[in-house]
């Protein structure tokens, strides 16, 4: 510590800012972010530990407690936990970014792929005739049918379920 730190007080309301450091510019309030000293703030040289800098260094700030120390390792740990699950968290978003892009890939393949047999079907269509196109309907309508047949027999087959005790509905 320099000799001029002794006419410094702990108090951080008492210093009124014209402090000087030994180099003779103006000194300035840091914060320390050390787990020994957490958020405690000291006067240092504006160029304090850099090359052309002094050594100029008074705390303001009271010294931590106990109690505060341990909290201060208790948040530092926590801190660091959340800076590896958010390295994780990193990582994983990559991975699921190279994932969209291989499954866009695909998907813009099926896009051709799709589009060649659609080409592909138009011209069976074409070369089957009206013979085939009328065969073709006339299943789609018997699949109609049957798909139609089956809602109906299911609708009833739950309102049957469902009476609970009353008479069963009965189609006459």
């Amino acid at each position: 510590m320099s000799s001029s730190s002794s006419s410094y007080t702990n108090n951080y309301l008492q210093h009124n800012g014209d402090e000087r450091c030994d180099c003779g510019r103006k000194a300035v309030i840091r914060t320390s972010l050390t787990v020994k000293n957490p958020s405690r703030r000291f006067l240092g040289c504006l160029n304090y530990k850099k090359k052309n800098g002094c050594n100029f260094f008074v705390w303001v700030d009271p010294q931590t407690c106990e109690r505060g120390l341990e909290y201060a390792k208790i948040m530092q740990a926590k801190k660091e936990e959340l800076e590896r699950q958010m390295e994780k968290l990193k990582m994983m978003n990559n991975e699921l970014g190279r994932g969209i892009q291989k499954l866009e890939k695909e998907n813009d393949a099926l896009y051709v792929k799709l589009a060649e047999l659609t080409e592909i079907n138009v011209t069976l269509a074409g070369q089957a005739g009206p013979r085939k196109t009328t065969n073709r309907l006339r299943n789609l309508t018997m699949l109609l049918v049957v798909v139609i047949l089956v809602f109906v027999v299911c609708v009833l087959m739950s309102s049957v379920k469902h009476t609970h005790g009353k008479k069963p509905l009965y189609l006459v």
